[in-house]
């Protein structure tokens, strides 16, 4: 197995940028209480949001917290800001979504790393077990698309991308138009089918042409098919878009293209 870039690992275990959602809500900053859980890059994460306005994180799902965070909703965005712990200097803001079975974070702007690899793409609660098997009821009853697309959700959330993958086929065999279940799709594709991930970003960019995260994972997948320019435009591309820490993990990649590129 190739070894992936640090980020998107981090990205991958949860289940990538979080950008198979459902239509934002008005208000989330009741559904986001209490405790959500995801499989991170090095094993189980939990956040715990509570009602005075503070996240717990743990980053071992093991009742220790490493960070105490501030948060604020307002609408469908929530601000971070860390005050305890393995802290992160200045704001995180993301959009954050929910769902009967998950709740997910999108980035919006944040330039510290470690928060965007533990905070981005989808978690699910802690009795998960009981989601999936009401949803697998479901699915042998009524074959809907869109159980098989929440499925995968809750797949991506515990690093499952072999399952999650076979529940995108399903759900976009019959649901060609949505860019943002080909980007899930695209990301459950590495490390060992990179012309499936290009060909998921394209149908996805097709789609929405401003599609930072599909030029993210197009980026990776000719970087690793040696296509080390067309790869590094593609992260300009994300950059532009609003992937702006990219310009700090994709640099040592890049640098050298990145620079020709302004003497043009």
């Amino acid at each position: 197995m190739k070894a992936l870039p640090i980020l998107l690992t981090a990205l991958l275990s949860l289940g990538l940028l979080s950008n198979s959602l459902p239509k934002k809500t008005k208000d989330t900053s009741n559904t986001v209480l209490g405790k959500w859980v995801k499989m991170g890059p090095s094993g189980p994460m939990s956040l715990e949001f509570k009602s005075d306005g503070t996240v717990e994180v743990n980053f071992g799902n093991d009742k220790t917290v490493e960070v105490v965070t501030e948060y604020e909703i307002r609408n469908d965005t929530i601000r971070f800001k860390d005050k305890k712990g393995l802290m992160c200097p200045g704001t995180g803001v993301y959009k954050v979504y929910h769902g009967n079975y998950f709740i997910s974070f999108d980035l919006i702007q944040d330039t510290c790393g470690g928060r965007i690899k533990s905070t981005m793409g989808f978690w699910t609660k802690p009795d998960f077990s009981s989601y999936l098997k009401k949803l697998n009821e479901k699915i042998a009853e009524t074959k809907k698309p869109s159980l098989y697309l929440n499925r995968a959700r809750i797949y991506l959330a515990l690093g499952n991308s072999k399952k999650a993958k076979a529940d995108l086929d399903v759900y976009l065999n019959q649901n060609k138009t949505d860019a943002r279940a080909y980007i899930n799709r695209a990301g459950t594709r590495f490390p060992d089918d990179m012309k499936g991930v290009l060909a998921d970003c394209d149908k996805a960019l097709k789609l929405e042409q401003a599609n930072k995260n599909a030029y993210f994972l197009k980026g990776l997948a000719l970087y690793q098919l040696g296509e080390k320019e067309e790869a590094c435009k593609n992260f300009s591309k994300a950059i532009k878009l609003g992937f702006s820490i990219l310009k700090v993990a994709e640099r040592e990649k890049c640098a050298e293209f990145w620079e020709n590129s302004k003497r043009e």
